[in-house]
């Protein structure tokens, strides 16, 4: 967990999404300790052939969510708290996010509050959230996808993009047939490190312009490590090889950084 934290600090990240799960406690010590950012999400419902929660499903997520947050708000690293992601088992009908995104708050005043990362977005919360992963599209006025417009009311933000996979020998992957059958699904898939970084770079500039321009205030890029299936993380699974160019990449993010705070001490944008 360690060796995790500081690996993407060595790559000039001051962000992490934990994504649909919950470490234990050692983790989140840590990231108090090395001084990273966390958004937590909370674990999602059932996600198959759109199968939503019936009241009592509903009901222990909430619980649940009590849980999760009471357990965890005094780990300073957290800095947000995100209830739902893609629509996984989020309840259409009555917008349930409105009503747990005040009891959120209600639990933890001091942390903002990501309602709907990507999809399904009705307003609630401190973030307007897109998922576009060939083309970021943060605070933009364009969209596409299932995201909906972006609200200029709340923080722009990138909730997952980037995703470039780069195929590796079955030394560095989880060698299980479901595994190695699904990486054919990755977004896009290069066969050398080099042109990876090529378009990784490309992904980061673009990102670079919608701070500039628009309103976009923060990003996850996805992922962290190779994960069952997907082979587009900083490192494959074994933690063996470390893609990004390292000094590159920790200059593409400096310049992320610098246009934030340039955007933030200009009185007329």
């Amino acid at each position: 967990m360690v060796y995790d934290i500081k690996a993407l600090k060595s790559l000039g990240y001051n962000m992490l999404r934990k994504h649909v799960k919950i470490e234990p406690a050692l983790y989140y010590a840590a990231a108090d300790e090395l001084g990273i950012l966390i958004l937590q999400d909370m674990p999602s419902l059932a996600t198959a052939r759109r199968v939503l929660p019936n009241e009592k499903q509903q009901s222990e997520f909430e619980r649940q969510l009590v849980e999760m947050v009471t357990q965890l708000r005094s780990y300073t690293s957290i800095f947000a708290w995100e209830i739902y992601n893609e629509g996984w088992g989020q309840i259409t009908s009555y917008n349930p996010e409105v009503g747990l995104t005040n009891l959120v708050r209600h639990l933890d005043p001091t942390r903002l509050v990501n309602a709907a990362s990507g999809w399904h977005d009705h307003g609630a919360g401190d973030f307007s959230d897109n998922h576009h992963y060939t083309s970021p599209q943060c605070g933009t006025p364009w969209h596409d996808g299932r995201s909906g417009p972006f609200d200029s009311s709340r923080i722009g933000f990138q909730g997952e993009f980037g995703g470039p996979g780069h195929n590796v020998s079955a030394d560095h992957l989880w060698k299980v047939p479901q595994a190695i059958n699904g990486i054919g699904e990755t977004y896009e898939l290069y066969d050398t490190v080099e042109k990876w970084n090529y378009r990784a770079h490309f992904l980061l500039s673009e990102l670079l312009f919608q701070v500039q321009l628009y309103s976009c205030a923060g990003a996850v890029w996805t992922g962290a490590t190779d994960v069952e299936g997907e082979v587009n993380g900083m490192m494959t699974y074994d933690r063996r090889i470390i893609r990004p160019d390292v000094q590159k990449w920790r200059l593409d993010l400096e310049a992320l950084y610098d246009a934030s705070k340039h955007r933030s001490n200009t009185s007329d944008i």
